[in-house]
Order: structure tokens, then sequence, then C-alpha cells
């Protein structure tokens, strides 16, 4: 039976920079090819790809955590792949709603899921800590409350700012996902500045950074929702792109590791 609960010495398996090379560069094409598509195919296209990405993640998620067996990294890597299974759930309900049904996705049970992305990844975040870190510095403790309160001060003073703004169902809404979003913004970050440290390897910096990159992509959606800027062919929606298709190269890396 395996032993996964320990960690090599050294991973000789080394992140390949032509294939990040390749990942920016895909992301580049998407976005200048969804700007140069209709409003409404670009809306199918974020929805085909952000679906298809999102299942990708899911799949190599529970792969690597059956390999894992049993251990914290085995429930580590299926929270993660529930927290995007919940995601492609999301995006299903929310396009189906929206393009077949005729029927306002916002507010709807879509949003559940949506928000249920976010305790699956904490869960991930601080299994995956906790296993490879003792304890937190008193920066990163700090930096685990001040990061949230931050995003969530920037969004406030944001809703503020516009004109005649009325803090009414849209802000108070918004504003629960920001603080899922930032919290764990918060603890990718701490958790980037943990696996650096050690002899972890550059593939577990890769995935907490690739989740650090998604977070943080989404506290900047739920800002830009409150001046009502976003769109689907925004750069927004490919840095969720990238960071997706990271995680899933550091999942693939990962299967030849553990």
């Amino acid at each position: 039976m395996k032993t996964p609960e320990i960690v090599p010495d050294k991973i000789s398996n080394p992140i390949n920079p032509r294939v990040i090379f390749a990942i920016l560069s895909l992301g580049i094409v998407i976005f200048v090819a969804m700007n140069l598509v209709s409003e409404g195919d670009a809306g199918v296209i974020a929805s085909v790809i952000a679906v298809s990405l999102a299942a990708a993640v899911a799949f190599f998620s529970f792969i690597v955590s059956r390999q894992n067996e049993t251990g914290i990294l085995a429930k580590s890597y299926f929270s993660l792949g529930l927290g995007f299974t919940s995601y492609v759930i999301a995006e299903l309900l929310y396009y189906s709603m929206e393009m077949i049904f005729g029927i306002e996705p916002y507010p709807s049970i879509a949003d559940l899921f949506f928000f249920a992305v976010y305790p699956f990844t904490l869960i991930h975040l601080i299994l995956n800590i906790r296993f490879f870190h003792s304890g937190f510095s008193n920066f990163q403790k700090i930096a685990v409350f001040i990061i949230p309160i931050i995003a969530l001060a920037v969004y406030v003073a944001l809703s503020i700012s516009i004109p005649d703004a009325e803090l009414g169902f849209d802000f108070y809404y918004g504003l629960i996902f920001v603080v899922a979003a930032s919290v764990t913004l918060s603890f990718s970050i701490v958790g980037a500045v943990i696996f650096k440290e050690g002899a972890l390897g550059a593939v577990w910096l890769l995935l907490v950074i690739a989740l650090m990159i998604n977070a943080a992509g989404d506290v900047w959606y739920y800002h830009l929702e409150i001046f009502g800027e976003y769109f689907d062919a925004h750069p927004v929606t490919v840095v969720w792109y990238v960071a997706n298709l990271f995680i899933v190269y550091a999942l693939i890396k990962h299967l030849k590791i553990i």
C-alpha cells in the first residue's frame, strides 16, 4: 500500500516552462477570439470553456485523491474535486435557465453551487497547509485576516462611490461572495508562502498559486459587478481559464509525483 503521508525529499518532476508559456499563449488566443465574435457567441464560448476546464479540474482532483488511497491528501483532493464539480453544476444550471428556459438566473439555486466552491477549496487548502506545515507564523495569521478585510473595504468603498447608490439586495448578496472569495484568496496566498519553503517543489506551489489566481479573479469579478462592467469577453474570464489550466497541469504532475 502507498504511504502518501511521506513527502519526498525532492521532487524530480519540475514544471516545464514551455507548458506555462503555452497556457499563457492559449489564454491570449482565447481572449482575442472572444472579442472578435458577437456578444451572444462569446457567452456560449465562455460557458463551454468554463464547464470543460472545471470538469477537467474535478476529474484530475478525484484521480489524485484516488491515487493517495487514504489519509489527509486523499480527503484534500477529493474536496477540491467536489468544489469544481459544484462549479460545473452551477454553470450548467445558470446556462440552462438563461439560454434554454428563459429564466432569470440571478439570484437562483445556481448561486448555491457557485458558493460551494469556496468551502470545498478552503478545506483543500487548510488540509494541505496543516499536513505540510506545523503551524502559522504571526505574519501568516495576520495575513489570513487582513486580506479579506482589505477586499471587503474596497468592495464597500466602490459600492458607496456609485452616484445615488443604494445598498440594497445586490450589495449584500455580492458581499457574501466577496467575503468567501477573499478568505479563499488569503489562505491560498499563505499556502503559496508555505509551499515555497522546504523541498516540496514547484508542482505544489503551482497548484496553490493557480487557486490564488482563481480566487483573485473572483474578487475582481465581484468588484466589476458593482459598476455593471463585467461581460463574457472581459479579461477576468481568461484569468479564470488560465488559472484552471494551471491547476489541471499541476494535478497531472501530481499524478507522476505522489
